[in-house]
Formats: structure tokens, sequence, C-alpha cells
């Protein structure tokens, strides 16, 4: 008797319980997920229970994220650089999807040069990947989050708050996108739609160390008329960074990870999550300050970088 009933369990299992259990857990999408940041928050989505699908920012790098990730139930290559395009590949993606709870958008790009010398198509594709790309990246999946009330994360900075020196495509980029995810939040809280900015300090990742070595390569191929005009500056903005590195200021990717996961789990999200003891300053100045107190407050923290032995003092500051 006892055996009849364990087979007859096993025949009322339900046939479908495994299919049904992938469509009835959380689902995310990462979009860079190949990144330090993007690597993190796909980290933590999966430890989370979320079924993660993710896209990386180049072909030759899907083979090492699978690797790091095999438990990904899908993972592309998406070029941010391409709007369009943008749209109807994650279009695609998210069809093939059972459901779709949460978007996170962790790539960005932040070339450097002074504002004179940058080139209209660097600037161009900065907008497009950091401002516009995420605009794509709403509008193919809102209909999949309208049905879950799903949320949307996209990842600023404090840049978007406070300008600096050396950036002007990065800030530009920045600033932009806090205006767009305003509209954004404003329009989707018809459907129960959170769409919420995570503003990341400067993080610790290889991304920043190859940044930093090719500034380094810049300043050392600066034609002689630009190391005039802005060899200094450059230099200064170098020796920031890399004392940045050198003292452990940079914020950890887990960091930012963390606070994605607040944000999810949250009953009524913040609309605005700054990462990092750098992010909470350079926002709250924003805020609080005026413009030309700013002004002083960053270049001085330039023109104070010791450069040859030499304190440059700030009598260069935009007020006295």
């Amino acid at each position: 008797m006892e055996r009849w009933r364990s087979c007859a369990k096993r025949r009322l299992r339900d046939p479908f319980a495994k299919s049904r259990a992938v469509s009835d857990a959380r689902t995310a999408v990462v979009v860079g997920a190949n990144g330090g940041m993007g690597a993190a928050v796909t980290r933590a989505l999966l430890q989370q229970g979320y079924h993660v699908a993710a896209t990386v920012s180049r072909p030759d790098t899907l083979d090492a994220f699978l690797a790091a990730f095999p438990a990904c139930s899908h993972a592309v290559p998406l070029d941010l650089s391409d709007a369009g395009a943008v749209k109807a590949q994650l279009t695609g993606l998210v069809e093939n999807l059972p459901r779709l709870d949460a978007v996170v958008v962790c790539a960005a790009v932040a070339p450097f040069a002074p504002a004179e010398t940058t080139d209209f198509d660097v600037f161009r594709q900065t907008v497009e990947i950091n401002c516009l790309s995420n605009l794509a990246v709403y509008q193919s999946c809102l209909p999949a989050l309208r049905r879950s009330a799903g949320r949307l994360l996209l990842t600023g900075s404090w840049s978007g708050k406070v300008a600096t020196p050396m950036m002007a495509s990065y800030v530009a980029s920045k600033f932009a996108l806090e205006g767009l995810v305003d509209v954004l939040r404003q329009e989707a809280s018809a459907w129960g739609v959170h769409v919420v900015l995570i503003q990341p300090g400067a993080l610790d990742t290889q991304m920043m160390r190859r940044s930093q070595a090719s500034l380094a390569a810049t300043i050392a191929s600066l034609p002689e008329s630009e190391t005039a005009l802005y060899g200094k500056l450059y230099r200064q903005m170098k020796y920031r960074a890399d004392e940045g590195i050198a003292n452990a200021n940079f914020t950890a990717p887990e960091a930012v990870a963390a606070t994605v996961c607040q944000a999810l789990e949250a009953k009524h999200p913040a609309t605005r999550y700054p990462v990092g003891a750098d992010a909470i300053y350079m926002c709250d100045m924003a805020a609080t300050r005026s413009d030309r107190e700013i002004d002083d407050f960053i270049l001085d923290m330039y023109r104070s970088a010791p450069l040859d032995g030499i304190v440059e003092k700030s009598e260069l500051s935009a007020t006295e």
C-alpha cells in the first residue's frame, strides 16, 4: 500500500512545475553586465534569486562573461552607441523572457578633454551611450515592466549634478540623463513602474585603472599648443585621480550592487540613490551651494594639486 501511495504521488506531480517555477521567478535584465559595476550587480541579483538576462558591451567579451556567470538565462552583445539598434535588439530579448520585473543599466563611457578641443563625434557618441540609449532601453522594456509593475534603474553620476573641468561630453550626458529620468519617472508612474537613478561616485574598477593609463598616454602625446593651454589642468586631473586610487578612496562596485538590491526591494523606493562618500557630498553640495561656490570648490580641488612640488594657488578660481 505504501509503495502504491508513493507511485501515485509521483504520477500526480505537476509535469509543468519546473517551467512554471521559472516563469514565476523574478526576472531582471542587466545592461552592461560585463563591466565592474555590471558584474557586481549581476552577481547580487543572482544571489537574490533573480533569473538574469544580460547584455555585454562587445561580442568578444561574451564567452568570458558566460564562463563567469553560467546561471544567466540569456546573454547577448549590445552596442549602446546606436540607440535604434538597442531598441530593436532589446525588444527581441525581452520578448523571449517569461516575464520582466527589473531592468538595470550599468554602462557608460567617460572620455576626457577640454571643451575647446572636444571632438564633436566623441561628444555625440557619449550622449548616445550615456543618455539616448537609456531612452531606448525604456521604450523596449516598458511594455513588459508595465505588466509586472516592475522597476527600471538607470545609472547616473554626481557629475550629473556637479560639473568638473575636462569632462564636457560626460558631464553633459549625465545632466541630460537627470532630466530624462524625471520625465520617465513621471510618465511610468501611471502603471506603477518605478524609474530610479543610481548616482555612484568614482568606482574602483578595472575601467578606472584603464582610464588612468589612457590619461597618462594622452598627456604624453599632447601637441605643444594644447600642452601650453591645458597641460597643467590635465596633470592636476591625473594627480587627483591617482590620489584616489592610492588612498583607496573609490567606491567598491559591490556597494552599488547593494544599493541596486535596496532600490528593487524597497516598497517605496527613493527617486535617486547617491552611492559613495564623494557622491553623497557632491549631490548635497549641488542642492545647497550656489554655482559660484561650487566653481570655487571644484577649481580649488584641481589647482591645489601639487605638481613638481609646487601647490597651485586658487587665484584662477571663478571668484576671489
